[in-house]
């Protein structure tokens, strides 16, 4: 169940808190968080490629061609599951980023271009 619009900007007013008062316990958190995570979604991943390579070898023995393709399907979307797991979804603050607010949420490209050309005028 989603959060309501209010409980959303608690949540942010909470986390950006914590950030400010303590941001390396903060990192620490999100960090280890993102890690059993990752290794939860990777290991799913092992089991769907385990699971469609069964799938293919018993179509193939059958030859029953519908079932090797859907094992087929499944190893794919599994790898690219584990794949988007690792690479997108894993990110964890940088140390960089320990003294910084987080970012909002679903910003978009253009809010993104927008920021960094607000600060590039403020260095300046």
């Amino acid at each position: 169940m989603p959060l309501s619009e209010h409980e959303q900007k608690l949540l942010d007013q909470i986390e950006q808190a914590l950030y400010a008062e303590d941001p390396k316990f903060a990192s620490a958190v999100r960090s280890a968080r993102a890690k059993s995570r990752t290794r939860r979604w990777v290991l799913l991943a092992i089991v769907g490629v385990i699971l469609g390579l069964g799938l293919v070898l018993f179509g193939l023995v059958a030859k029953v061609i519908f079932v090797s393709v859907l094992g087929f399907v499944l190893i794919l979307g599994s790898c690219v599951y584990a794949a988007t797991a690792i690479t997108g979804r894993s990110q964890a603050p940088r140390a960089s980023d320990a003294g910084r607010a987080p970012r909002p949420r679903r910003a978009g490209v253009r809010t993104r271009m927008e920021d960094r050309l607000r600060r590039r005028f403020d260095e300046q």
